[in-house]
């Protein structure tokens, strides 16, 4: 019994990742990008995340934790720095490896773009109703605290 809840809990932790992707920020960053003049897709603010997370990381890492191909991410690093929002800097130990880090301009346009993407969720979350939000919003919290014990 103990080894099949085991199978249905990796299953279920298995499909909850893309369906939170792509309701908050497939979904709700589209809508809030609706309203912007920037040319940026929701790859370009995942990797400026992951720069804000770590403060600087080789575009390797970064596409690889989001499955990235190496030309796709030059693409893709290469308009945050056009835009100002990303810069290249040599590494300090070796001059040849280019490490990105986040720039103010950058965390000033995350921060907009996550409050519009906070508005947008709690928009969405108008349709349920109280009780379904207050056991949406533990349940959370309680898989948020059980996944930071399997780390």
């Amino acid at each position: 019994m103990r080894g099949e809840i085991k199978g249905q809990v990796a299953l279920d932790l298995l499909s909850i990742p893309p369906l939170v992707f792509r309701l908050v920020r497939r979904k709700v960053v589209k809508v809030t990008l609706a309203d912007t003049d920037l040319d940026i897709k929701t790859l370009h603010f995942e990797i400026m995340h992951l720069l804000k997370d770590e403060g600087m990381s080789h575009p390797a890492k970064i596409g690889e934790k989001l499955a990235v191909a190496k030309a796709q991410m030059t693409h893709l690093t290469d308009k945050l720095v056009d835009f100002g929002f990303i810069k290249r800097e040599e590494g300090a130990d070796d001059r040849r490896t280019v490490n990105l880090s986040l720039t103010e301009k950058g965390r000033k346009i995350l921060e907009e773009q996550d409050n519009l993407v906070i508005n947008a969720v709690k928009d969405n979350l108008a349709s349920l109703s109280d009780e379904e939000v207050e056991t949406l919003s533990k349940s959370l919290r309680n898989l948020r605290d059980i996944l930071s014990k399997l780390q």
